[in-house]
């Protein structure tokens, strides 16, 4: 609906309300230039036309798209930035580049270039560690468990044979339910290897600490003969926050049984565990001669260094 009013007395010009509620003045002697050609009009719009659709391409081009994800030329290194839709990541370069102006041209660039061809032959490497990675987990769990059985049998006195039969056993009653119980393997050989390279070691670190922090201790040694094996395990006794506790900290084969020879070999497991001789309080052995005789004996020897020690007794007897 349009009212048309006429202004002045002349009528030379007139207003109109147009249905938008536009105002246009309009004159009797302009009317002509209000009668465009319709080919102009048309014109106009199909330019206008064009131009947003040429502005919304050209937007389009510049932002990523994930569907890029799923082409396996890209899928393994590119990555999309949430924050910024005009820019994508490389994780192969560990890098971000811009795609605001040639979107999937940009990331065939960037794949082309050398540099990415370098890294990508890196970071195939660094997917082949991530396997390595879970198979050593796997086998430190087969390693613990192995090793729980070996602590167990030794801490009850079984023999390394009867080690082997353990095991069957438990691979007989797991071996469908469990990966690590089906990949045990524990006989004499390697239980006796777990003892003596793995646990010996951790346990007598640890008591070798705790004797540290204590200060002050008693050592005591004996001779025990196997075959024509002879060997002398060294222990000791010191006050811990938990109590009095004894550990032993060395085992040695020696088949000299004088006194000069076991005062020598105590002498160096005191030294090799950085223990320090003021801070030992007393010996034990046995009452033999050899090690408490008057006049040559280990104790003599002892005593002829450091006159503080006290005769003490082998916690064996």
């Amino acid at each position: 609906m349009s009212v048309v009013s006429n202004v002045g007395e002349g009528g030379g010009e007139n207003i109109i309300i147009t249905n938008d509620n536009d105002i246009l003045l309009d004159s009797e002697e302009d009317n002509h230039n209000d009668q465009q050609p319709e080919e102009e009009i048309k014109t106009l719009t199909t330019s206008t036309v064009v131009s947003k659709n040429n502005d919304k391409k050209k937007k389009t081009k510049g932002t990523f798209h994930k569907s890029w994800l799923l082409n396996s030329d890209y899928s393994s290194w590119l990555e999309e930035v949430k924050h910024d839709v005009t820019i994508a990541r490389c994780k192969a370069c560990l890098k971000t580049f811009s795609i605001r102006n040639g979107g999937k041209t940009d990331v065939n660039k960037h794949m082309s270039s050398k540099l990415h061809s370098t890294n990508m032959k890196s970071f195939g490497s660094n997917a082949l560690i991530t396997s390595v990675m879970t198979l050593t987990s796997e086998l430190d769990k087969i390693s613990a468990a192995e090793a729980a059985f070996v602590y167990h049998d030794v801490r009850h006195g079984h023999s390394y044979r009867s080690q082997q039969c353990t095991i069957n056993l438990t691979k007989a009653i797991f071996n469908t339910s469990s990966s690590i119980a089906k990949s045990i393997a524990c006989g004499l050989t390697k239980s006796r290897a777990i003892v003596c390279n793995v646990l010996a070691p951790f346990f007598t670190e640890n008591l070798i600490n705790e004797l540290l922090n204590a200060r002050f201790y008693s050592l005591s040694f004996d001779a025990s003969t196997k075959g024509t094996c002879k060997t002398y395990p060294f222990t000791v006794q010191f006050f811990s926050i938990v109590g009095v506790k004894r550990g032993l900290i060395s085992f040695l084969e020696d088949s000299h049984e004088s006194a000069n020879a076991i005062f020598k070999n105590a002498i160096a497991v005191i030294e090799d565990n950085g223990l320090k001789m003021e801070n030992l309080t007393s010996i034990g052995a046995d009452n033999a001669s050899v090690n408490f005789g008057d006049h040559h004996s280990v104790y003599s020897l002892f005593k002829e260094r450091w006159p503080h020690l006290k005769k003490g007794q082998s916690s064996q007897y």
